[in-house]
């Protein structure tokens, strides 16, 4: 049987780690380090997820010792798969070290790949990178083409997890939509912001039937009657929010009609 990826990756690194006598975390050998690298990018660049699942694996084993190499190709390799499954990596396996927030926010943000720069303006938010707020003031500043409102809607999130309440008419316009997505990172804010989001009146799920896998959004196909009903649900809910948010949260609500403008602000360093 030929041997897998991770056991392969395994065996390199106990076998050339340094021994120690005292208990101490052993270093990993360079070696099997770039090993494990570098296949990890070799079937990154192919559409092979089972394998990328183990190498992921076995890099996650090696542990924080390969971010650097991670932070590298994340900011430099040439092909875009690559340079999304290390942030992916990052975010998900090594989310809590520094310099996985310092490449979204320094690189991640700035990348020509619209999915990278979706995913660090989501964890920028998540991880709640308080320094990351004139970077993604400025990106959610530039975002007003047709083709940006979904990254604006991702911004604004973000933007209210670190606590700013001007993009709550963003966030209600989010939550208003007709696909999953924009609703889900809208009711996201609101939660961060306010304490609570659409789901908390009248039995409303914002999912309203819809899942999605792999990045594409399904739904059941339904007729206008039971279209018409699902967005009534949705109106009634917001509409509920917002009573409670006037009533009980009045300095939040100030802001739901608040109409920022837009000040040209500097880009990440």
């Amino acid at each position: 049987m030929r041997p897998s990826i991770l056991s392969v990756t395994l065996f390199w690194v106990l076998t050339f780690a340094d021994t120690s006598l005292a208990g101490e975390t052993l270093p990993r050998s360079a070696d099997a380090v770039q090993a494990a690298f570098d296949r990890f990018v070799q079937v990154a660049s192919r559409t092979n997820w089972p394998a990328e699942l183990e190498a992921r694996e076995a890099l996650v084993f090696v542990g924080p010792v390969i971010i650097p190499k991670l932070t590298e190709a994340a900011r430099d390799h040439r092909e875009s798969r690559v340079r999304r499954s290390c942030y992916d990596l990052l975010t998900r396996s090594f989310a809590d070290d520094e310099r996985t927030a310092d490449t979204l926010l320094r690189h991640g943000l700035l990348d020509q790949d619209s999915e990278i720069r979706y995913q660090s303006a989501f964890y920028l938010g998540d991880l709640k990178v308080q320094r990351a707020e004139q970077a993604l003031r400025a990106a959610f500043d530039g975002a007003t083409g047709k083709d940006d409102m979904f990254i604006r809607f991702t911004l604004a999130k973000s933007l209210a997890q670190l606590g700013q309440a001007d993009v709550l008419p963003v966030l209600i316009a989010a939550i208003s939509d007709d696909a999953y997505m924009p609703r889900h990172i809208g009711n996201i804010g609101l939660k961060a912001l306010s304490g609570k989001c659409l789901e908390d009146f009248g039995g409303y799920v914002y999912a309203e039937g819809a899942f999605v896998i792999g990045g594409a959004e399904f739904s059941t196909p339904v007729d206008a009657l039971t279209a018409m009903e699902k967005k009534s649900r949705r109106f009634r809910a917001a509409e509920a929010y917002l009573q409670w948010l006037k009533a009980e949260r009045p300095e939040l609500y100030s802001s739901v009609n608040y109409r920022r403008k837009s000040p040209k602000a500097a880009a990440p360093r």
